[in-house]
């Protein structure tokens, strides 16, 4: 009777893991076309599927990123806190779940996010706290991501290690004039970036020859100068000064591919579903300013299309090992069902393919770069380049100008598919 229970609850479940799968093909879908719809609609469409609880994490991240780059940091922080609670408990693995993801789909686990998208929780979060003039908790995030990169750190790989979640906690920390803090934040920015053969954006280099200028480190900030072939600047007291932070584009969504593998011990091959990454169509489209006639642009810190495929490469033997087990056990079943009965072994058969499916979900409306622009202006009103400006999560104003008063220290927060600017203000 429990063995005839067992080919039931086969038979059957493959109607319960189609409707998970149509729900999951959506999310993709609004991923993919966010960049040629808007926030807003996208947002809208998103809420209006349902999702199962192992998928709410996922759910909760991608509802938490469009609520920010819609500009209601305040709700995107209560969807993003409440994703992060999730992701915490999910560090303690369910014994259930674990055994289903073995015996029968690995998306009946649980959604736990990648290394580098529980960096990038705290990351924007951090975002989200400075688009809301609160300073103090976008520096609990800044803690949080460094122990989370602490808990991830290899010695072999960069594995969860984030060049831009260390800027922007040098940058709450300098706004705090914590500065000794800031220039080791800036120092792991380096290193992380070096350590992927990535070339530093003027922004970094600056921060780390002025700051290493201004605490009196002389040896440090020398070497800077050779090494970036241009000294620092002094910033100017009678100056404002402008950090950009640029997301630019969305990031690739995961796919499925289809494998055989012959398994000696069965004399038959098995069809393996494993999750994997398309070539990526992102073109780099930096964002341009104009300030007192003169020109900036932003440069790459995070190439987040990288990281997704550095965390799946990373993950793949596992995925790969426990996909084989998998399916061993299950063709194991169907031939032990089918020297029984012919027919429902063909029935059990047609149900194992149809319930072997990859584990396609991930943080898919992530932006495909961040970039950073940093420099110094006049006091002065100034025109912004794209269609609409809001401070903080205030309404938009009438005009599109931002307005800077000697000592200012801004931090221009721009998503590129919603097309608005938000800021951050720290007067002297």
């Amino acid at each position: 009777m429990l063995a005839l229970r067992k080919v039931l609850f086969v038979l059957l479940l493959p109607v319960l893991l189609q409707a998970c799968a149509v729900q999951q093909w959506k999310v993709n879908s609004l991923a993919e076309g966010l960049e040629h719809s808007t926030p807003e609609a996208t947002l809208a469409a998103l809420q209006a599927v349902t999702v199962s609880e192992r998928d709410r994490a996922q759910y909760l991240l991608n509802i938490g990123l469009l609520k920010t780059v819609t500009g209601d940091f305040s709700a995107a922080t209560n969807d993003l806190q409440a994703a992060k609670k999730i992701l915490n408990t999910l560090q303690a693995i369910s014994v259930s779940e674990s055994l289903g993801a073995a015996t029968i789909n690995e998306t009946l686990r649980s959604y736990d996010g990648s290394a580098s998208e529980r960096v990038l929780l705290h990351e924007l979060l951090s975002i989200n706290y400075l688009m809301q003039n609160d300073l103090d908790a976008a520096r609990v995030e800044v803690l949080q991501a460094d122990v989370v990169m602490k808990e991830l750190a290899r010695a072999e790989k960069p594995i969860g290690q984030l060049a831009s979640s260390h800027f922007i906690a040098g940058l709450v920390y300098e706004l705090g004039g914590e500065l000794d803090d800031a220039m080791i934040s800036y120092r792991k920015a380096s290193k992380i970036m070096a350590a992927r053969n990535m070339t530093l954006p003027p922004a970094l280099k600056t921060s780390l020859l002025n700051l290493s200028q201004h605490l009196g480190l002389d040896e440090e900030y020398e070497k800077y100068n050779q090494q970036f072939a241009f000294a620092a600047k002094p910033h100017s007291a009678d100056l404002a000064e402008i950090v950009v932070i640029y997301w630019d584009g969305v990031v690739t969504s995961k796919r499925e591919n289809s494998m055989s593998v012959w398994v000696p011990s069965l004399d038959q091959a098995v069809a393996l579903a494993l999750p994997y990454y398309p070539v990526s169509n992102y073109s780099k489209n930096p964002l341009h300013l104009e300030f007192s006639e003169q020109h900036y642009r932003t440069d790459t810190l995070e190439d987040i299309e990288a990281l997704m495929r550095e965390d799946l490469d990373d993950e793949s033997a596992a995925i790969y090992a426990m996909t084989l087990a998998r399916m061993v056990t299950k063709s194991e079943m169907v031939k032990n069902v089918g020297k029984q009965n012919g027919g429902l072994g063909l029935l059990m058969n047609i149900a194992t393919l149809l319930t072997e499916s990859a584990d396609t979900r991930s943080w898919n409306m992530l932006p495909s770069t961040i970039q950073i622009a940093r420099f110094s202006v006049p006091p002065d009103q100034y025109s912004l380049p794209l269609e609409h400006y809001v401070v903080s999560s205030q309404a938009v104003p009438e005009d599109s100008d931002l307005i800077v008063s000697a000592g200012d220290k801004v931090v221009l927060f721009v998503p590129s598919v919603s097309q608005q600017i938000f800021s951050y203000r720290r007067g002297r």
